[in-house]
């Protein structure tokens, strides 16, 4: 599944999408190529995937959806869809956002699962800021929690760092990473993924943003 909400999963670009207004609506859209799939540290593909998203907000309040070839191997199913809708703001220095995601699984077709996800920012100066975020599943009735820090060294390059644990017999997972803006719409990034239950990955991601 889908770790955090088109922050990507795995991809750690700076580069900002560019918006479609209308009136207040705003919709941006765009995709990665990334050399593995990972949800939480766990491989999703023994290769590349492709991953387009979209997404639309209005006062702070946004709809979207992400996709993703998987492996049936691993998954049972060759494709993964995520639908969400949340709200998210900031008051001075500090950031929310709360917002409910669908995970669907296509051929065969699966409704998989969702989570009730809550995520807090803090930015502690221009270049770094810290985050907290919580993905719960009301029904499996397991917590996802994450600890993040992001460094921006200039207005091309960033730093970045997670480490979380999932509950109920979950596992822990840590990754730390860069990315590079290479114009407005164009990043790449490097990271690398381990978990208290497999080996450590590298990925290499490139993100395009409209």
């Amino acid at each position: 599944m889908r770790s955090a909400l088109v922050s990507t999963a795995l991809a750690l670009g700076l580069a900002l999408p560019t918006f479609v207004s209308a009136g207040d609506l705003s919709v941006s859209y765009g995709a990665t190529l990334t050399s593995r799939y990972l949800a939480n540290g766990i491989e999703q593909t023994t290769g590349a995937a492709f991953q387009p998203w979209v997404e639309a907000e209005i006062q702070g309040f946004y709809f979207g959806a992400w996709a993703s070839n998987t492996d049936a191997a691993i998954t049972g199913s060759d494709w993964e869809v995520d639908l969400y809708a949340g709200y998210r703001n900031e008051v001075g220095a500090f950031s929310y956002d709360l917002s409910y995601a669908r995970y669907y699984y296509r051929s065969p077709s699966v409704n998989c699962c969702g989570e009730i996800i809550l995520s807090m920012g803090m930015a502690a100066s221009d270049a770094l800021s810290l985050g907290v975020r919580f993905a719960h599943d009301p029904v499996a009735d397991v917590t996802n929690s994450r600890l993040s820090v992001d460094y921006a060294v200039n207005d091309k390059i960033g730093l970045s760092a997670q480490v979380g644990t999932i509950s109920n017999g979950g596992h822990d997972y840590w990754n730390v990473g860069g990315s590079f803006a290479i114009s407005d719409n164009f990043s790449v990034s490097a990271a690398y993924h381990d978990t208290s239950i497999t080996k450590g990955l590298a990925v290499l991601s490139l993100d395009l943003s409209f």
